[in-house]
């Protein structure tokens, strides 16, 4: 009896040996499968303009404004890697208003770039380390990408003083290091970009030359319903005048949407504001051209699907040199204003529909001036597994 209690305990250990093997072997299988195969997204924008102006690199009638290609995953416990590519048409000699041009002098190609590309540290406690090509921290709307912006185009302070779409992006490393706060979240970002590329208020003659950047972002709430997000930037480095650059910003959310409702009603409140000092080269009689500017705009949902959004945009340039428009007098003081209002269609989290009507009038808004008229009809699509946005 006692030699059938030992074999049969021993069976039974051997079973539950071979089924935690099992398991084990299939769990570590699927956790490596996790590691090594990446997440893959894709996002496409269909974009219809009619607008009273072009200019040398945009064109009216229906068109692809850009595609996005994400990978993402874990490199291993420690690490991720993100790279988003993007896939967009480019345009030179598009004939103005009034001009024809043969098809064959209106040049249509095609770029592929990497928007992004960095690796991230995962398991470090309140800090992530960041190195590569990324959005920088400036802001709240520079480190959106296309299909997530709350309006079709870009803001006219960031088109003007941020490197319009691509906005402030470059090269470098980041630490964000999350504050011990109970109550409200709260993170404080160092960034160092190698400053040149695409953003020419950073565009230093010497490669020794980098940008240094700060921010801070705080988020709380101020009710069950309502929370409040508020943050600051700063930004100095290097120019090509030999002299140097700082970005000042601010920033301020507000968003509402009722516990019982929320699903049909909801609203978003936002103001940016951004002063660029650009210095000009020492010993001479050019002043520092200082420009400032900024955006108001809100989102009301009023539907489960369905949601209007208005913004005004301002821009003022004081000793223009870099965003001049007329060659004969580069030294003046600039003034735009911009007038958007849409309604935005929204048939599930993979697919949108956008339609807008935008009016501006000032001096930096080229080729004419001012009096700029247009309407955007957008179609937004997403497939694959994409990460969540940004709160």
């Amino acid at each position: 009896m006692l030699r059938f209690e030992t074999s049969f305990a021993r069976s039974v250990a051997q079973s539950f040996a071979i089924l935690f093997a099992v398991y084990f072997l299939g769990v570590s299988g699927q956790a490596q499968n996790a590691l090594k195969t990446p997440n893959i997204s894709a996002n496409a924008l269909f974009l219809y303009r009619n607008s009273n102006q072009n200019t040398a690199t945009t064109r009216n009638g229906i068109d692809i404004e850009e595609a996005e290609i994400n990978f993402y995953a874990d490199v291993d416990p420690y690490s991720r890697l993100n790279m988003v590519l993007t896939v967009a048409p480019e345009y030179s000699d598009v004939p103005q208003p009034g001009q024809t041009l043969p098809a064959s002098q209106t040049n249509e190609s095609w770029k592929i770039e990497p928007e992004e590309l960095y690796a991230e540290t995962n398991e470090i406690p309140r800090f992530t380390f960041k190195v590569g090509k990324f959005k920088a921290a400036f802001g709240r709307h520079n480190l959106l990408h296309s299909h997530a912006f709350p309006f079709i185009d870009v803001p006219l302070v960031n088109a003007m003083l941020l490197g319009g779409d691509d906005g402030l992006n470059d090269v470098g490393l980041s630490a964000a290091y999350l504050l011990p706060t109970e109550r409200w979240y709260s993170e404080v970002t160092a960034q160092y970009l190698r400053g040149g590329g695409t953003n020419t208020e950073f565009r230093p003659p010497s490669s020794n030359d980098g940008v240094a950047l700060f921010h801070y972002k705080s988020l709380f709430d101020i009710s069950e319903s309502a929370t409040v997000e508020a943050g600051v930037s700063y930004a100095y480095g290097a120019n090509s005048t030999l002299s140097f650059t700082n970005l000042q910003g601010a920033d301020l959310t507000f968003k509402w949407r009722p516990v019982n409702g929320g699903k049909y009603h909801s609203g978003i409140a936002g103001i940016e504001y951004i002063r660029r000092t650009m210095g000009q080269m020492p010993r001479t009689m050019i002043n520092d051209e200082i420009d400032t500017g900024g955006n108001v705009w809100g989102q009301y949902q009023f539907a489960e699907r369905w949601a209007a959004n208005a913004r005004y945009d301002f821009l003022n340039v004081n000793d223009a040199v870099t965003v001049a428009i007329d060659p004969s007098s580069p030294l003046e003081n600039l003034c735009s204003q911009r007038y958007t209002a849409g309604v935005t269609f929204t048939a599930t989290e993979f697919s949108a529909y956008r339609l807008e009507y935008s009016e501006g009038h000032g001096q930096t808004l080229m080729p004419y001036h001012g009096n700029e008229k247009r309407i955007y009809v957008l179609a937004n699509y997403t497939i694959g597994s994409h990460p969540a946005h940004s709160y």
